[in-house]
C-alpha cells in the first residue's frame, strides 16, 4: 500500500510540472496569436485602402465597445463604406454591452444614433387603424394583405383573382401576399400557374417555389426575365442577382430583388436598405414588403405612421437598419 502510495506521489511530481509547462506554452500561443492578430487589424485599418479597411473590421467582430470604439474612431469620419461599417459595428457592440447612451460621445451619423436611441428606449404598441376608401385598387388590396387590419384584408381567393402585375408592372406584392396569406395552398397554385400562358404567373410560380424550398424547374425559358429570375434561384448566382436587379434607368427591380433575397438574405439587405434610402424604387411600397418579409421581427415593431409619406419613411428605414443592428 505504502509502495503504491510512494509511486503515486512521484507519479504526481513529474505530472504537475508537464501540465504547468504545457498551460504556459499554450498561454504563450495565445497571447503571440492575439498579438499578431492585433498587430495585423491596426495595419489594416491605418491602411488608405478601403478593403484593407473593412478587413479589418470583419476581424474586430469578437472585440469589446471600448476596443472598437478607440481602434475604429480614425476611420469613423471618412466619408466610405468602411466609415459605415465602423458606425454599425460600434452600434452593435453597444447594444450588446447596453451602452447605448455611451454613444453620444462617438462621432457616429446623427440619424444612427438617433435610430439606436429610439431602439433602446422603445414602449408601447405599434399598432394602428388604416382606413381605406372602398373598393381599393388591385395592388392595394394586396398590400393590405401584407399589412393586415381588421377586417379589411383580402382574402386567398380574392388575391388569386386578381391580376398578377402591380402598378410598375411587377410580381413581387401578388407573390409575398399569398405567401402570407395562404402558403399551404402554394404546391397546388404553382402547379397551376407554371403552365399558364400569362408569363406573370408562371414568374409568380417561379417565386413562389423558392419561397416555399419546393423543386425549381430548369431555367430553359426564351423569355430573358423568366430565364434570368430561374438561373439566380437554380444556381444562386450572386453576381447575376446584383446586376439584374439594377436596371439600365437607375431603379430596382422588385422581382430581381426578390429572387436575390431569397438565396441570401444577409448579402442583399443592406443593397435593400441602401437603395431604398437612395428612392431608387418605382414603388416605395415594395422594398418596405421585402424588408418585413425577410426580417418581420424587427419591421413589425416599427410605427406603422412613419410610413406615411417620404420623410417619415426614411426614419423607417434608419430605424430598420439599426434594429438589425440591435438582433445581431
Amino acid at each position: 500500500m505504502r509502495l503504491d502510495k510512494f509511486v503515486y506521489t512521484a507519479y504526481m511530481k513529474r505530472l504537475i510540472p508537464l501540465i504547468m509547462t504545457i498551460g504556459i506554452a499554450v498561454l504563450a500561443g495565445y497571447y503571440f496569436a492575439q498579438h499578431k492578430k492585433n498587430n495585423l487589424i491596426l495595419k489594416l485599418i491605418s491602411s488608405t485602402s478601403v478593403s484593407d479597411q473593412l478587413l479589418g473590421i470583419s476581424l474586430l467582430q469578437s472585440a469589446s465597445f471600448d476596443e472598437v470604439h478607440e481602434i475604429l474612431s480614425p476611420i469613423i469620419e471618412t466619408e466610405s463604406d468602411a466609415s459605415d461599417k465602423a458606425q454599425q459595428l460600434i452600434v452593435s457592440k453597444a447594444f450588446q454591452e447596453e451602452r447605448v447612451s455611451e454613444l453620444k460621445h462617438v462621432n457616429i451619423d446623427a440619424e444612427l444614433f438617433e435610430a439606436a436611441i429610439w431602439w433602446s428606449q422603445r414602449s408601447g404598441s405599434t399598432d394602428v387603424e388604416l382606413e381605406i376608401e372602398f373598393p381599393p385598387s388591385p395592388w392595394i388590396k394586396k398590400l393590405l394583405a401584407l399589412h393586415p387590419f381588421h377586417d379589411q384584408s383580402p382574402s386567398y381567393e380574392e388575391i388569386v383573382e386578381l391580376p398578377v402585375r402591380d402598378r410598375d408592372g411587377s410580381v413581387v406584392l401578388t407573390v409575398l401576399a399569398i405567401y402570407q396569406t395562404a402558403p399551404q395552398n402554394i404546391e397546388n397554385l404553382v402547379l397551376e400557374w407554371d403552365a399558364d400562358i400569362d408569363l406573370e404567373k408562371r414568374k409568380a410560380a417561379l417565386l413562389l417555389r423558392a419561397l416555399m424550398s419546393l423543386p425549381l424547374p430548369e431555367s430553359s425559358s426564351e423569355i430573358e426575365s423568366l430565364h434570368t429570375i430561374g438561373v439566380i434561384l437554380q444556381d444562386e448566382d450572386f453576381q447575376l442577382a446584383w446586376r439584374a436587379m439594377h436596371r439600365e434607368d437607375g431603379t430596382i427591380d422588385p422581382d430581381v430583388a426578390l429572387a436575390a433575397l431569397i438565396i441570401d438574405k444577409e448579402r442583399f439587405i443592406p443593397e435593400l436598405i441602401q437603395s431604398a434610402k437612395q428612392q431608387l424604387w418605382t414603388l416605395p411600397e415594395h422594398p418596405i414588403v421585402l424588408a418585413k418579409t425577410f426580417s418581420s421581427s424587427i419591421a413589425d415593431q416599427i410605427p406603422f405612421e412613419f410610413l406615411e409619406n417620404k420623410e417619415t419613411r426614411k426614419k423607417w428605414w434608419s430605424l430598420y437598419a439599426c434594429g438589425l443592428l440591435q438582433e445581431e
